[in-house]
């Protein structure tokens, strides 16, 4: 073999141990780093339901009072202790508690013969129906690694190329790499290769 062979060869395994030994040192360096935490995107998104329904008011009980003749609001339960019983005059009182699975509703009505004051009010149960979307996005993540490969090919007229090569990928920003030629046994080409990304 040719001293300039020799001396080519030992460049190639110097380039190779340098290759692992950064491969080694940047995967310690890498295990001691924090991992970026995910990205946690939380939509809470409230739908209305339109329901109708019917409700039938049948309220025959009453409790009789005595009301003011010009204040519906002052509302006595009897007059004995009322001097003056000409400003009342007497009414009953309806109430009523209307109720299904989605709401209540409570009727008030004061009457003497006529509508003096009426009230309806109502409390919701099911109104809504909240739905939670959780959208978890990982950040991208490269891993630097040493990968052994081979290339096999040739054209119409010749099967000339059976090579074999070691290439080092630094987290996905740069690579470098070797090949060898095997098909040319007694004078097998050497190849070095860098590339670097350009994209993410």
């Amino acid at each position: 073999m040719k001293p300039t062979n020799i001396k080519t060869e030992k460049v190639l395994l110097y380039v190779i141990i340098g290759l692992l030994i950064t491969h080694l040192f940047w995967k310690k360096k890498n295990t001691t780093t924090k991992n970026q935490q995910p990205k946690i995107t939380i939509v809470r998104d409230t739908v209305w339901q339109t329901k109708i329904d019917t409700f039938k008011v049948q309220t025959v009980k009453y409790k009789k009072v005595y009301v003011h003749k010009n204040d519906v609001t002052k509302i006595i339960k009897d007059t004995v202790f009322i001097k003056d019983t000409t400003n009342y005059i007497a009414a009953k009182i309806y109430r009523d508690t209307l109720n299904n699975t989605d709401v209540e509703i409570y009727s008030y009505n004061l009457v003497n013969g006529k509508l003096l004051d009426s009230n309806l009010s109502y409390k919701l149960k099911v109104p809504r129906e909240i739905t939670i979307t959780k959208t978890i996005e990982y950040p991208k993540t490269y891993r630097s690694g040493l990968y052994l490969f081979s290339e096999v090919g040739g054209n119409t007229q010749q099967f000339d190329n059976l090579s074999l090569g070691l290439q080092y990928n630094r987290k996905g920003k740069w690579f470098a790499s070797y090949r060898v030629n095997l098909n040319q046994s007694n004078q097998p080409s050497h190849n070095i290769g860098f590339g670097y990304r350009l994209f993410n």
